[in-house]
Formats: structure tokens, C-alpha cells, sequence
């Protein structure tokens, strides 16, 4: 228990002391958000917040006393997958070329996954694929207001982590408690206001490890009620991303192509500070995750 507690809190002091070289990396790779009339903030902000969180996952992922099964394809994965939101940080990539990439990261996921003895029946193989890539998007879609995919992100490791303790999963219980560390060393410097974004590079990656941690999860449990309480705790992002899509169609835009139309705008719009907003999604994140728990717990 004592090293359970360990894990994260070495992450969360790794995380918070990479600020300024993450700063200093966007600032000499380009990767500078720039205002306009759909963004929220009114100054060029660095976008490379995803290396304060991503280098400690990725270094400590290596120590972790787990199944290799799971180590090498999440490594690999998550490592192509940062990489892609790095390049769409600092020169923009076409949405085709972005979903491309993701693809590219969930292919190595999955084949290294099978390669080290971890076998899936098809169906279930083409629900993980297609959840895995939902929810990397969906947590970029969210990532419109400081703190918000960050604190939501970091709402739903640690309910992976609770959840992970009454299915007996050691494997995701470590690498749940390992980023929710990470991204809440990342957090002072995001949230309200901020003073760093986590770019393309930050929300593909948390959005990617989230959604093979819960697949993985669920292909271990191969329990319907871990099913249920996985689509609880990814509720805010899954429901953002669903209207969002849905939305952009039926207007006739690329669903890929950020618009002003998301519920945190819509809050705003109403009168609510980007402090209230932000702080409201991550405890409505937080309550439904509990009603998982709750669930999988009767």
C-alpha cells in the first residue's frame, strides 16, 4: 500500500517540476497557441503543457512491477500517440492526418498487445478499437478550457484506480494512480488562469492512455457491470464528443473541426466564471464516476 501511495506522489513532483522545460520546449518548437475569435484566452499561450505529465508517465511506466503485456504496448502506444499531438501542436496537422496517427498508435497498441500472448475475440477487439479512439478524441474536445480536460482526465484515473480494486487488477490499479499523479502535478500551472496549456500533445495522450487502461480493464474483467461503470466514469467526455459530432454534421462541418459550441462555452455564455465552469464538469466527472464505483461495489 505504502509504494501504491508512492507511485503517484512521485509522479505529481516530477509532473510540477517540468513546468519551465515544457515552457521552454514549446517555445523553441513552435508550439504556441495564438488567440482568435473561437479560443478563450487573449494572448499567445505555450501549448506543451503534455510533456510535464507525459515524460513522468512514460519514465516511471518502466519501473512498475506489471505484466509486460500491458508495460510495452501502452508504452509504445502512448509514445506514438504524444508524438502526433506534439507535430499537431507545432505545425498543425490535417484532421485526416491526425485521426491517421492516432490509428497508427492504437495498431501498435493492439498488435504488441497480442504478440505478448494477450488474445481478444474479434467483436470485442472492434468495440476496444473504436472506444480507444472516442475517448482520445473526446478528451481533446474538452480541452477548450484551462482545467477542465485536465481535471476531468485526472477524475477519471483515479475512479480507474478504485474501480481496478474490485476487479483484483494490480496492472491498471498501478498505471491509473501513476497518471493521476502525473496530470495533478501538471494542474497548478493549468488551471484558471493558466499559465501553460497541454496542447494536442497532452489531451491525445491522456485520452488514449485512459481509453486502453479501461479497455484493458474491461478484457481482463470481462464483466458487463465493468463495462457499465467504465461508460459512467467517461460520461462528461463521451456525452461532449457525441453532441459535438452529432452537431458539427447536422451543420454540415467537418466533426473534427473545433466550433464555440460546447457545453462549457454554453455555461459561460450563462454567466459562469472559467473557475466555476471548469470546477463543475470535473465534480459532475467525479460524481458519475462514484456511481460506477457504487455500482460495481453492490
Amino acid at each position: 500500500m505504502i509504494i501504491d501511495l508512492l507511485i503517484p506522489t512521485v509522479a505529481f513532483l516530477f509532473a510540477f517540476a517540468l513546468f519551465k522545460p515544457s515552457l521552454a520546449i514549446s517555445r523553441v518548437s513552435g508550439a504556441i497557441d495564438y488567440p482568435n475569435n473561437r479560443k478563450m484566452h487573449s494572448k499567445p499561450m505555450a501549448r506543451g503543457g503534455g510533456f510535464s505529465f507525459f515524460i513522468p508517465f512514460s519514465l516511471l511506466l518502466l519501473m512498475l512491477p506489471i505484466a509486460l503485456s500491458l508495460k510495452i504496448p501502452l508504452s509504445l502506444g502512448s509514445l506514438l500517440i504524444f508524438l502526433v499531438g506534439f507535430l499537431d501542436d507545432a505545425v498543425n496537422l490535417s484532421p485526416f492526418m491526425k485521426l491517421s496517427g492516432q490509428f497508427l498508435a492504437l495498431a501498435v497498441f493492439k498488435f504488441s498487445t497480442e504478440l505478448l500472448g494477450v488474445s481478444t475475440p474479434p467483436l470485442l477487439s472492434i468495440i476496444i478499437s473504436i472506444w480507444i479512439i472516442f475517448i482520445t478524441n473526446a478528451i481533446n474536445i474538452i480541452d477548450g478550457l484551462d482545467g477542465l480536460a485536465g481535471g476531468v482526465s485526472a477524475s477519471q484515473a483515479l475512479c480507474l484506480a478504485v474501480l481496478s480494486l474490485f476487479f483484483n487488477n494490480k496492472d491498471v490499479l498501478l498505471c491509473s494512480l501513476l497518471l493521476w499523479g502525473a496530470i495533478l502535478g501538471f494542474l497548478p500551472r493549468n488551471f484558471p488562469c493558466a499559465k501553460i496549456f497541454m496542447g494536442d500533445c497532452g489531451a491525445l495522450f491522456l485520452g488514449f492512455t485512459l481509453g486502453c487502461l479501461s479497455s484493458r480493464l474491461l478484457l481482463d474483467s470481462q464483466s458487463i457491470l465493468c463495462a457499465i461503470s467504465i461508460m459512467l466514469i467517461f460520461r462528461v467526455p463521451s456525452y461532449e464528443a457525441i453532441f459535438s459530432f452529432t452537431r458539427r454534421i447536422l451543420k454540415g462541418k467537418n466533426p473534427f473541426r473545433a466550433d464555440k459550441g460546447h457545453f462549457h462555452h454554453k455555461l459561460i455564455k450563462l454567466g459562469f466564471t472559467k473557475e466555476c465552469t471548469a470546477l463543475a464538469l470535473v465534480t459532475i466527472s467525479l460524481a458519475f464516476g462514484l456511481l460506477g464505483i457504487i455500482m460495481s461495489a453492490i
